[in-house]
């Protein structure tokens, strides 16, 4: 009892071990779920803002594409990628308006870069004037000089540094991305193993109380139905055993009826009064023993009480059975016994009803062997009697 009350303790700390492991993890867990997303979405926009700046990039080289193809070819339709690229650029401008506080670099020349970009999409505007007033030569050679002025330049150079270090920023934004992801991934391996245990602390938890709530139950049950020192069943039990085999009388005797043997120890009172109460059970205790050796599996031995034992024996279909049984009982209880260091003789009367020969109801066939017995202790003891008429009308006078 002593190492399982150790073993409950040690299990219940381990549990109580689990689940404060278990909520400190969930809450770092969580934070850094929270994180992880946060990173998620700000990885996200740094990558919306890579490119925005790429596309700045990319329209102002197709802007510078179209400018050489004009002047070398005169044809006006190579400056269409030009207009729409000049368009592109306002756009992504005004996207990037919106990013500036996210990105200090780009907070702090954002005006810079928006000043390039509208010196460089002025120059398209004039283009286009120009082409409407004053006809196409004159549009070549604003092309002409839009294409050597340094704007363009200044324009690559900051968004070339600005690429740069968001560049730098998104490289630190998905570095943080796996951190916290392999964090989560080893928090959630910690959650799921926490709960393996607890599932499988309170799974055998529940099995073992289940297991000793059926052993409580049946040695409940055994006790019930079961006479606490020789292990025999006791008076209840072998009662109710009579009465389930009488509640279907006809079938019992077809198979032969049975026959109930009361058998009372002769001289029980002088063990008990010579040799102590210990003796006495001990005594009780191997007269149960060779019973028990004595019978079939079939026999039903039960103690009455004191000294006095009834053993119903099955599918008897005349008196010879019994008696063989009888005088093999006489016999093993009168071999001599050891009791308190000292060899001890007792022996046994038996008086046997039979079912349906004698009685056909519980109480009937039980004043019937009780008769008999009482016949057998009156005729010198240490011997068996058979229930008779005679021995009713005898009690009648």
């Amino acid at each position: 009892m002593k190492f399982k009350a150790t073993i409950d303790g040690v299990a219940l700390a381990a549990l109580i071990f689990a689940v404060v492991a278990i909520s400190a993890v969930s809450a770092v867990a969580v934070v850094s779920a929270e994180n992880l997303i946060t990173i998620n979405e700000k990885t996200l926009r740094m990558q919306r803002t890579v490119s925005s700046l790429e596309a700045i990039r990319f329209h102002s080289f197709a802007i510078d594409s179209s400018e050489q193809n004009y002047i070398m070819t005169g044809v006006e339709k190579v400056l269409t990628p030009y207009r729409v690229g000049a368009v592109e650029i306002e756009a992504e401008i005004t996207y990037l308006a919106g990013r500036r506080p996210e990105h200090p670099d780009l907070e702090n020349r954002f005006g810079e870069l928006q000043q390039a970009v509208r010196e460089y999409v002025a120059d398209e505007r004039k283009i286009v004037d120009a082409r409407r007033a004053m006809g196409e030569l004159a549009a070549r050679e604003l092309v002409v000089k839009h294409f050597s002025d340094a704007s363009h330049a200044r324009l690559l150079q900051i968004t070339y540094q600005l690429l740069v270090s968001a560049r730098k920023q998104m490289d630190a934004l998905e570095a943080d991305q796996i951190a916290y992801g392999d964090k989560v991934h080893r928090l959630i391996l910690v959650l799921i193993s926490s709960a393996a245990f607890i599932l499988i602390f309170l799974y055998g938890s529940v099995r073992r109380l289940s297991i000793e709530q059926r052993a409580a139950q049946a040695q409940f049950a055994h006790q019930a139905t079961h006479d606490s020192l020789t292990g025999l069943h006791n008076r209840p039990a072998v009662m109710e055993h009579i009465a389930r085999k009488l509640a279907d009388g006809e079938h019992e005797a077809s198979l032969g009826g049975f026959a109930l043997l009361l058998l009372d120890l002769d001289g029980f009172k002088a063990i008990n009064d010579n040799l102590g109460h210990d003796a006495g059970d001990a005594l009780l205790k191997q007269v149960a023993a060779r019973i028990g050796v004595a019978l079939r599996d079939s026999d039903y031995v039960a103690r009455l009480g004191g000294d006095e034992f009834l053993i119903v024996v099955p599918q008897v279909s005349d008196q010879e059975t019994a008696e063989r049984v009888g005088k093999k009982l006489v016999e093993v209880v009168g071999i001599p016994y050891l009791l308190v260091g000292k060899q001890s003789k007792i022996t046994v009367s038996i008086g046997i009803g039979m079912f349906p020969k004698d009685a056909r109801n519980r109480e009937t066939l039980m004043k019937c062997a009780d008769l008999a017995l009482y016949e057998a202790k009156r005729a010198g003891r240490d011997r068996l009697c058979f229930f008779s008429p005679e021995l009713r009308d005898g009690t009648r006078r």
